[in-house]
């Protein structure tokens, strides 16, 4: 599947829509142009990728972006840690401005991503910084929340983790918003590899 292609595929000519029956279902979107779609309309930054350079080359720029370092960032997945070069902790100190981890699935209908345990371990979404930096591949895409439980039923089957709960973006256009206030939704960087 290439991301690409997908997003930026031609539409089909008015002709074809002319000639399209009324009773047939709706064309929608693919699930990744969705996913992508909902992300950045709620204000989250969406960088695509080809490879593991890129991804390095990618994480490198949010750093700078930011003004943090590598030690500001903190990954709770050690095999990450190793492969981003940044420190790897099982708690989240203070001065850590972002954390970076993976995800399970990323959910096309909320623009959201499903973790668990193994991403999180038995912290709140209120423990973690309010930045983050998100690194996950096309394959992980899920229609909604349901799939995505489904999948992830299916991934660990009989073993089912705990935690499991949704990322949000903050979004910035309801930041005065007192429905907001107290929410755990986040300013999420995805970095996403072909």
């Amino acid at each position: 599947m290439n991301f690409w292609k997908n997003f930026l595929g031609k539409k089909g000519t008015s002709k074809e829509t002319e000639e399209r029956s009324p009773f047939m279902p709706k064309i929608t979107d693919p699930v990744e142009i969705n996913f992508a779609k909902k992300f950045t309309e709620k204000g989250g930054k969406f960088l695509f990728v080809e490879n593991k350079n890129a991804a390095l080359k990618t994480l490198d720029k949010i750093l700078l972006e930011n003004s943090w370092d590598n030690k500001q960032v903190v990954c709770l997945n050690k095999i990450l840690a190793q492969g981003f070069n940044l420190n790897f902790s099982s708690v989240i100190p203070k001065e850590t401005k972002a954390l970076f981890l993976n995800c399970e699935y990323l959910i096309a209908n909320k623009g959201g991503m499903l973790i668990c345990h193994h991403q999180i371990h038995n912290l709140t979404l209120d423990a973690l910084p309010d930045d983050l930096i998100l690194y996950a591949s096309t394959d992980q895409f899920a229609p909604d929340i349901s799939e995505g439980m489904t999948l992830l039923k299916s991934k660990y089957f009989g073993d089912l983790p705990t935690n499991i709960t949704t990322l949000n973006v903050k979004d910035s256009s309801k930041n005065n918003d007192f429905l907001t206030q107290g929410s755990s939704a986040k300013k999420i960087y995805l970095i996403l590899q072909e």
